[in-house]
């Protein structure tokens, strides 16, 4: 039994249980203990762990509550369900990964994912992809060019894009932050990374040929992608920096999912008119009139245009 309001209060055992129909497969069709186990340490804050890094002194990061909302207090597991209500659960587990556990094994892979996920939406929108290349340092200006994100190409066009895979920041002083060293970092990297690019490109045959290259001086253009949304359309370093979903949508032509076109959102709906005249828009929203083309893409995106019209 759990008292419910205004505090919530179970021991272990009793969380874990209440947790493990969460974790129904075909394999377990009732549940995994350990499954829960782990969602339930995942979320969880140890007060006591917390106490002894605050009188030691440890500088290593604390959780917010919102980013591990259980609060374990001896054997109790703790939480406030009216903090829980307005709490957003995809935000909370995204800084859980992104920013407390930054230094996990495991964060590499995920980036590298990130990177395959949307190299593979560019393979479909007909772009050659380029994962994850690393500049042969043929010249000492090179040396310290690094590796590429993504590189893709198509209608003559060549994309260098540095991706970062960051968590969502809850006050104008992480954001500045986010803005004078993670992104003015990426503007300095491309920097270097775009001139190796394009002396790579006129002398590494296996690179043009995976990029489908036939024009021996393709149109190069770099853009930092971002996950957060901090910062969206300035410049560093002179590339522009846009976020993750803004190429999602644009490369999907998604932008009427942005829109409200009938007024029902805004309360501008009229009265007299019946779900049925709302199921569809009244028109063809396609930022691609005339079919996908990497120029046009390029448009969209450096114009915002996936912002124009929408909420």
């Amino acid at each position: 039994m759990q008292n419910r309001f205004p505090l919530a209060w179970s021991d272990r055992a009793a969380k874990v249980d209440r947790i493990k129909p969460w974790t129904a497969t075909a394999e377990h069709p009732s549940g995994s203990a350990r499954s829960a186990e782990a969602i339930l340490d995942f979320m969880t804050c140890d007060w006591a762990a917390m106490a002894k890094q605050l009188r030691d002194g440890d500088a290593t990061l604390r959780p917010r509550w919102q980013e591990r909302p259980l609060f374990k207090m001896g054997r109790l597991s703790l939480q406030l369900p009216w903090m829980m209500a307005v709490q957003n659960n995809s935000a909370a587990v995204i800084n859980n990964l992104r920013r407390l556990g930054a230094r996990r094994n495991e964060a590499k892979e995920e980036t590298r994912r990130i990177e395959e996920r949307l190299g593979a939406l560019f393979r479909e929108r007909g772009f050659h992809v380029v994962v994850g290349y690393e500049i042969p340092a043929l010249d000492t200006e090179d040396a310290n060019a690094g590796e590429i994100d993504l590189i893709c190409a198509r209608d003559g066009h060549v994309f260098v894009l540095e991706l970062k895979s960051t968590y969502q920041r809850r006050s104008v002083k992480e954001a500045w932050a986010h803005r004078t060293s993670t992104l003015r970092k990426a503007g300095l990297q491309l920097s270097r990374k775009v001139p190796a690019v394009q002396r790579a490109l006129g002398r590494d045959m296996e690179l043009t040929a995976a990029l489908g290259l036939v024009n021996s001086q393709p149109t190069v253009t770099a853009w930092i992608v971002d996950t957060s949304i901090e910062w969206d359309h300035q410049q560093f370093r002179g590339f522009l920096k846009v976020s993750l979903e803004e190429v999602l949508i644009a490369l999907r032509d998604d932008r009427q999912l942005l829109n409200d076109p009938h007024g029902l959102i805004g309360g501008q709906a009229a009265p007299d008119k019946g779900a049925e005249e709302y199921a569809e828009p009244s028109k063809d929203d396609t930022m691609y009139p005339d079919g996908f083309s990497a120029g046009r893409f390029v448009e969209v995106i450096e114009t915002a245009a996936v912002w124009v019209g929408s909420l």
